[in-house]
């Protein structure tokens, strides 16, 4: 398994910059985030910009494992769902073009006006055109268990069950099953019950403080990854390991109120980032 970062969680240095704090750090390949102003603004996705990206990260000796996507279907509304649909088109093709083979996607957040069965409804019938996409670009869209509504093994399960095509499957994060108010006894089931379908990982580590999840640096909180790997073992599991360290909080957030770009908090997440893949390849290696 190649070891290495969820690029958003490093968003405040430009791609070159991070790309090598990837490699300085011992990472092999990394989720390449497309959020809004990540990396300081310095993705370039023209034909030219695309090509001197898989220059750098080939120079460095580097892969993009997925390209992080972002997708909601849980309204039906057919213009939503054709707005939705172009931009994972977008995504796929740009995953295309750098040679990648998975697109991080999601189901959507929670709509106060909808139940749960009626927007699962709805995420299963949009990812059943989106996977045309998918098969159209050779990618595969990996749905991640992010927000609140889809963020349960049952959950999960069945959307890929009855979408049931091989150009769906899963982002599998260890941290936000209980963020989303899980126990960690359900999210271990949650593990066991995914990980046949999981194609890329993101890892995060948690303590509670005042009843509250709280990030940390993989090895320094509650759960026992020796136990999750030994689950994706079972499957066969031959993806990449990617770290993600949110704990100064969610870098979207932090992007647009500027808290991102101080010292302290950039220095906290690339020594928290350093440390969670050496204990990765300790764990892994040793």
């Amino acid at each position: 398994m190649k070891l290495g970062v969820v690029s958003l969680s490093i968003g405040f240095l430009e791609i070159p910059e991070a790309v090598r704090f990837i490699k300085e750090i011992g990472g092999k390949t990394f989720e390449l985030s497309t959020a809004e102003g990540v990396h300081r603004g310095s993705l370039d996705f023209t034909e030219s910009g695309r090509h001197s990206l898989a220059n750098l990260v080939q120079n460095e000796g580097l892969s993009i494992t997925s390209v992080a996507g972002y997708s909601d279907f849980t309204l039906s509304d057919s213009e939503f769902v054709r707005e939705q649909l172009e931009g994972l088109e977008r995504y796929a093709e740009l995953a295309q073009s750098l040679g990648v083979k998975f697109v991080r996607v999601m189901g959507g957040n929670a709509k106060p006006e909808l139940s749960k069965p009626e927007m699962v409804s709805n995420i299963i019938a949009g990812f059943k055109q989106a996977v045309q996409i998918a098969e159209k670009y050779d990618v595969i869209f990996a749905l991640e268990n992010h927000g609140t509504l889809v963020n349960d093994g049952p959950t999960l399960v069945k959307i890929i069950e009855e979408v049931n095509s091989p150009y769906l499957r899963l982002t599998m994060d260890t941290g936000n099953f209980c963020w989303a108010g899980n126990s960690l006894e359900d999210a271990y089931d949650y593990f066991a019950q995914v990980s046949p379908y999981v194609v890329n990982v993101h890892l995060k580590d948690f303590v509670y403080e005042n009843d509250e999840v709280q990030f940390v640096p993989l090895g320094e909180g509650l759960i026992d990854f020796k136990k999750v790997f030994n689950m994706l073992g079972k499957v066969d599991y031959q993806g990449s390991i990617l770290c993600e360290y949110e704990g100064v909080g969610d870098p979207r957030v932090l992007m647009q109120d500027g808290t991102f770009y101080r010292d302290e908090v950039m220095d906290q997440v690339k020594n928290a980032t350093k440390s969670s893949l050496e204990f990765l390849r300790s764990i892994t290696e040793g």
